[in-house]
């Protein structure tokens, strides 16, 4: 609730309203005595229309609330939520509004709060709706009074008693700066003593609080932030508190340096209250489910707009940057091809100006390698030719020559030898056939030399005839020629 924006609290309570505007040009602080009716209402609303661009906060102080601290146990934020409203439920069946708040020293440990149907709050909340005004508790924004107030509040109990002239006497009980019990008593008549009222008070609170872990009276230090009030009155000794002080709502708000303060010679704490919660955010800020709703709708409509047109701006700022990139794409690939062509016109003008040197050269290239296709050495039988021609007798005649070479295996000759002899001389034919292959192999040192057939076969008794159709032809045998490895 910081800054510098016009912010109207209205304190509501049993006995009346109180309206604290901050940052507003307007009177000072006024109280109104009636709840909702009359002139009261009449002159508040006033005063708020004629403001329209404050904020309005609803600070509760009336006996139409309910306060019960509970224990949770340890379950994922889903599951504790869905207990929390059932607990709610369960403790504040009545309620019309209810919420929760975790303790900071204990996890396990929430405060639960309800408001209950005939709270005045909801009149105002109900007649002030297009205001969109949220929802305060006093006594729960006012634990944090105690803790800047008093050091001990920190590490111990400690309960402050303040006088509002909305309500009455309003006790607020902590331990560790949690709140742990809240009690508010009636404004008495005038001519009751206040000390013994306050006294009485204390001592109802000491036997509730013994039920929520308070062991003795010795453990509870107790401020009372009002004036005229003898805190060393007999009945305040006789309770045998830790410690009990009293301090002025207006030394109050100057030792805590809030942006107003009420008047010196004030006795009520409603404006330190009122410039507590003015000063910063609530603890607990609540509000009616149908105004959050329109707070929402109202926020949507109001901000929609500016968004849509955020977005459409970033929009348009990314398409003109895609935009703006594939202009540059295109520019590069356009110099890139006018740099290739330039290339390219470089070199033909470079080839033909060499080519007086480069033709000659090319086509003597080219006849290199013609040669080296076309002139590659052939594997030719001439040489195993010659050494065979010269190991041939005159009588002997060659039938057939098979040559075979490749250049995985060795060279070799497959010959078939005719022997000029008479058929019915066959051992002749036989002894002219070996010599003569005794000779080509004498001839021919570089060949392995063997006989694969003999112009007889090998059987004596066989005879060798012919037919009167059949021409005579020469006996003939085969041999082999295979080059030797080296």
């Amino acid at each position: 609730m910081t800054g510098t924006r016009p912010h109207i609290i209205i304190m509501i309570g049993d006995d009346g309203c109180a309206v604290v505007p901050h940052n507003v040009p307007a009177p000072a602080p006024f109280f109104a005595s009636v709840n909702g009716v009359g002139n009261g209402m009449q002159e508040i609303t006033s005063f708020i229309a004629r403001h329209p661009a404050a904020q309005l906060t609803l600070l509760v102080d009336n006996l139409a609330q309910d306060y019960r601290a509970d224990n949770m146990p340890r379950l994922n934020p889903v599951d504790r939520a869905q207990l929390l409203r059932r607990r709610l439920r369960q403790h504040f069946p009545a309620a019309r509004l209810t919420a929760s708040l975790r303790h900071k020293t204990a996890n396990d440990q929430f405060l639960l709060a309800g408001l209950h149907e005939g709270n005045p709050v909801f009149l105002w909340a109900e007649k002030l709706h297009a205001r969109f005004p949220s929802i305060a508790l006093l006594p729960v924004e006012g634990a944090r009074l105690a803790a800047s107030l008093m050091p001990e509040a920190t590490a111990g109990w400690v309960m402050t008693v303040s006088r509002h002239q909305t309500g009455g006497y309003r006790q607020i009980v902590t331990h560790k700066g949690d709140l742990i019990f809240t009690r508010l008593t009636p404004l008495p008549a005038p001519h009751d003593d206040a000390a013994v009222i306050i006294t009485r008070d204390i001592k109802a609170s000491l036997d509730y609080l013994s039920r929520h872990g308070l062991r003795h009276a010795t453990d509870l230090s107790v401020l009372l932030l009002m004036t005229g009030i003898d805190h060393l009155h007999q009945d305040f000794m006789d309770l045998g508190l830790k410690s009990i002080a009293s301090l002025s709502p207006f030394k109050a708000a100057q030792r805590l340096a809030l942006p107003f303060a009420p008047a010196p010679e004030d006795d009520c704490g409603d404006l330190l209250f009122a410039a507590a919660l003015a000063a910063r955010k609530p603890v607990l800020p609540l509000m009616l489910p149908h105004t959050k709703q329109a707070l929402r709708t109202e926020t949507i409509k109001k901000w929609g707009l500016r968004v849509a047109i955020i977005f459409l701006f970033l929009a348009t700022i990314q398409t003109v940057w895609a935009a703006n990139s594939i202009v540059s794409d295109i520019a590069a690939g356009r110099r890139q091809e006018h740099m290739l062509a330039k290339n390219q016109a470089d070199l033909a003008r470079m080839q033909a100006s060499a080519a007086p040197l480069t033709a000659p050269l090319g086509q003597l290239r080219q006849a290199i390698e013609r040669r080296r296709i076309y002139d590659q050495p052939t594997p030719m039988p001439w040489h195993g030719l010659d050494e065979l021609a010269q190991g041939l007798g005159s009588d002997i005649s060659v039938m057939g020559i098979e040559w075979d070479a490749g250049d995985d295996k060795p060279e070799s000759f497959t010959v078939d030898l005719a022997v000029p002899a008479a058929p019915q001389d066959r051992a002749q034919s036989v002894a002219d056939f070996t010599a003569a292959t005794q000779k080509i192999a004498h001839a021919m040192p570089d060949y392995e030399a063997t006989v694969a057939r003999t112009p007889y076969p090998d059987l004596p008794q066989q005879a060798v005839t012919t037919t009167r159709d059949a021409p005579h032809q020469d006996p003939t045998g085969e041999m082999i020629l295979k080059a030797k490895t080296p």
